[in-house]
């Protein structure tokens, strides 16, 4: 699978199947190839497309993957694999209210939609990938992933950074921004899972991280 993957530039991060999780997207048809049947679309005034409900493919678990043993894990294989997820467009700002309107539930103010791919960096990367998926977090998961000191703020950092790196660090990255999806990451499956990642040394991250690579059969 892994191999599928890297052929597309597609960074897979060693994750098996169960654990692959699409975030963002070049465009439309990209979601239709590797996430699921588009269901909705919601029109935009400034773009074609705004929002979409997307009918996914669900993977089987593979029952090496500690993650699924836990007592969460039948709730956590629900968020990051729900039937429907909600894509929208980097810049459309409405997403709370398309959240709602296209029938994904009611939310409190406690209740945050999290763009798992941070925005800032689709945007500094040139908006190679200006489809995105959210999320339903709590405040403090939100709050957490998005601060500088945390895992996006980072993320943004390395961006800046792009034209001073080495040349091999610059093509790796450039091919990555080509690729058709980006996969998430276990910084972004842990904030998907709505623990905190934490800042700098990210420790809710480092809470969960062997829990998403399988165990030796």
């Amino acid at each position: 699978m892994s191999e599928k993957w890297e052929t597309l530039g597609v960074q897979s991060y060693g994750l098996t199947s169960d654990l692959i999780v699409p975030i963002a997207a070049a465009d439309l048809a990209a979601i239709e190839t590797y996430v699921g049947i588009i269901h909705k679309r919601l029109p935009g005034r400034i773009r074609p497309t705004n929002a979409v409900v997307v009918k996914a493919q669900r993977p089987d678990r593979n029952h090496l993957v500690p993650l699924w043993d836990l007592p969460a894990g039948d709730q956590y294989y629900q968020r990051l694999h729900p039937s429907k997820q909600l894509w929208v467009h980097v810049d459309y700002t409405g997403y709370r209210k398309a959240w709602k309107r296209l029938g994904f539930g009611e939310l409190t103010s406690e209740v945050f939609i999290d763009h798992i791919r941070n925005r800032a960096a689709v945007r500094l990367s040139g908006y190679r990938h200006p489809f995105l998926r959210v999320c339903s977090v709590s405040r403090e998961t939100n709050t957490s992933g998005g601060l500088d000191i945390g895992a996006e703020g980072m993320e943004k950092v390395e961006l800046r950074k792009l034209a001073q790196q080495p040349a091999h660090v610059r093509q790796q990255i450039e091919r990555c921004l080509a690729a058709p999806v980006v996969l998430a990451d276990p910084i972004d499956l842990t904030k998907m899972l709505d623990i905190p990642p934490g800042l700098t040394e990210l420790p809710g991250v480092a809470s969960m991280l062997l829990k998403y690579y399988a165990r030796n059969g």
